[in-house]
């Protein structure tokens, strides 16, 4: 029987010794190939790849463009790659940021091997790979700000910026709260679990279904909401306060 092809996986971090680490593990398994190496945004924009990324692993801060402001540049270069941001902090903004890119999920440096080959394997397999730390944290800070709102202007105090913030806020939940009644009631629990942080084959354990009809309901909820990840997802479910 022959072997299934490895998928391609890009990595792009400055941090050479952790770059060295993190491809030969994964060149090391039976299931990815690392096919590009960079230390910057603008370096693996200008390679040629054999094969599109499947998944990337892009980390957070890098030289000239940052890695976090770049993850829509990157989706659309390779459509239909996974992003899975790199950090050696948990950053609250930077996290936000990404989202708001598009990024599927999180991973920090000081992660275990294990850990890494799992994020990248959940993120190919339609997950989010976030710790439950960072995952708590982002679904509060979204609570709270709402996507897209503007940040007050400097010295501007908090008068026009926060009536600005708050307008956006009420915005988005009135936009979620029309959004909702588009779910059917599996979809509204399955879209619910999800901004609970449990994985796809949780959900399926805690509702006594298949993986493959969560994904499908998950996939059901992307089109209706127009969201390209379950993070995605679990931020509009949070912005409505259920």
């Amino acid at each position: 029987m022959n072997a299934q092809p490895k998928l391609p996986v890009a990595l792009v971090e400055d941090d050479v010794p952790f770059r060295g680490y993190i491809a030969a593990l994964l060149d090391a398994s039976d299931r990815w190939r690392v096919v590009l190496e960079a230390s910057s945004v603008e370096a693996a924009l200008r390679a040629s790849v054999k094969a599109v990324p499947r998944v990337l692993l892009l980390d957070v801060d890098l030289p000239g463009n940052s890695g976090a402001a770049s993850v829509g540049r990157f989706c659309a270069a390779w459509p239909g790659v996974c992003v899975v941001m790199l950090s050696g902090l948990d950053q609250d903004e930077v996290v936000l940021e990404a989202i708001r890119e598009g990024a599927s999920g999180y991973l920090r440096k000081d992660a275990s091997s294990d850990e890494v080959l799992a994020a990248v394997e959940e993120a190919v397999e339609g997950g989010a790979p976030m710790s439950r730390t960072i995952a708590r944290r982002v679904l509060a800070l979204v609570r709270t700000v709402p996507l897209g709102a503007e940040e007050s202007a400097p010295g501007g105090g908090a008068g026009e910026g926060e009536t600005e913030r708050k307008r956006d806020g009420e915005k988005g939940r009135k936009e979620v709260a029309a959004a909702m009644p588009l779910l059917t009631p599996r979809e509204h629990e399955v879209v619910a679990l999800v901004a609970e942080g449990l994985s796809d084959k949780q959900i399926a354990e805690r509702l006594g279904t298949a993986v493959s009809t969560v994904k499908n309901h998950l996939a059901n909820v992307y089109v209706k909401w127009r969201v390209r990840s379950r993070t995605e997802a679990a931020v509009k479910f949070s912005r409505q306060g259920r």
